[in-house]
């Protein structure tokens, strides 16, 4: 339970196991179906074109009018959802709604998101962008500095819901990220598809529109309050609590170091655990286009080190140090996480300084 709080606060309201559907897809998966292509295969667009093409989809989808139906799969699990996404007053307005499992709602407004089960009468309160609709463009802002750990190498023409498109990948360049085959359409430069590849380049993951359409207008109930209309009665969390300046146990003086090439801390904050009410540390990894989270928390007792895979496709590696619970997760590699436990230690200076202070204050 606790863990599964922790992995809350990293993705926020990812959506709940769908059964298995037993019919095909429509379409039949591009060829080659791996990650890879040659690099010199006829008529590739140029490396400054590609990126050029992925800068215009990352506006597009964050200020264009949109709507339709995609479909997210990953293993056996298979998601279809309804989207429909606005910019009013230079704020995101965004509604996902499940079309198959257990009916969910997912609101965004800004940068907070309100994940709803009417029929559990429960919502979940966060922070984006954890979900980025599965088709945003927002983890690909930071393309033009990507270059020393992901290639891009153009894979041609391709069609998504009835709309031509350009399909490319985002190769890594090491086994610490996964890559990316990204279709981008011809006409309006939305983002149509977006798949996910392992470090051997097997494809686990596919999102795809199957229906989009141009929105001139649209009202949504909740684009002036995230939890416009929800009923009293619906039970209210917030992912990760409130934060503090300051956590008022010792377990400061933590660090990841060294990190895994080309990944850097992008933030840090202490948090609490709605369900152990300990407080832990929240460290946010990422290289600009794949992230990680780091999570140590005060914990009693040994637990065993572990690694597994879960629904919503976090890999997980957790240990104990000191009665201290460290915990990586992310949407990466097996190697990325264990990478991020094994090299989370005290940072021995930090330590110092703190001791140093607490004779201070005897």
């Amino acid at each position: 339970m606790a863990t599964l709080a922790l992995a809350g606060v990293a993705f926020c309201c990812a959506p709940v196991r769908a059964e298995p559907l037993l019919e095909a897809l429509p379409a039949e998966p591009e060829e080659p179906s791996s990650l890879e292509t040659p690099a010199d295969s006829p008529g590739q667009t140029g490396t400054e074109a590609m990126r050029e093409r992925i800068r215009a989809m990352v506006v597009a989808m964050a200020s264009r009018s949109y709507g339709g139906r995609f479909i997210h799969m990953r293993g056996d699990q298979i998601d279809l959802m309804r989207v429909v996404h606005r910019q009013i007053d230079g704020k995101r307005v965004e509604l996902l709604v499940a079309e198959n499992g257990e009916v969910r709602e997912i609101r965004r407004l800004g940068d907070r998101c309100a994940c709803l089960w009417p029929e559990r009468r429960q919502v979940m309160l966060g922070y984006y962008p954890n979900i980025n609709s599965r088709l945003s463009g927002e983890r690909f802002e930071s393309i033009d500095e990507l270059e020393d750990d992901y290639r891009l190498i153009d894979l041609g023409g391709s069609r998504v819901a009835g709309e031509s498109c350009n399909l490319m990948a985002v190769v890594p360049r090491d086994d610490y990220r996964y890559g990316y085959k990204l279709c981008i359409g011809d006409q309006e430069p939305l983002l149509l598809r977006m798949s996910i590849y392992d470090e051997r380049g097997r494809p686990i993951e596919h999102n795809q529109f199957t229906q989009v359409e141009s929105l001139e207008s649209v009202e949504l109930t909740f684009q002036d309050e995230l939890l416009e209309g929800l009923e009293a009665d619906f039970e209210q969390t917030e992912l990760g609590g409130e934060p503090v300046e300051q956590a008022p146990i010792r377990q400061s003086g933590w660090i990841v170091d060294p990190l895994p090439a080309g990944f850097e801390i992008s933030s840090s904050s202490w948090r609490g655990n709605p369900v152990t009410g300990q407080y832990f540390e929240h460290m946010v990894i990422t290289d600009g286009l794949a992230t990680a989270s780091v999570f140590v928390e005060k914990r009693d007792g040994d637990a065993a080190r572990q690694v597994t895979h879960t629904d919503p496709g976090m890999t997980i590696a957790a240990r104990n140090v000191d009665h201290v619970r460290i915990t990586a997760m992310g949407d990466v590699p097996v190697a990325t996480v264990e990478f991020l436990v094994e090299n989370t230690v005290r940072d021995e200076v930090a330590t110092d300084m703190e001791q140093t202070e607490s004779r201070r204050g005897d």
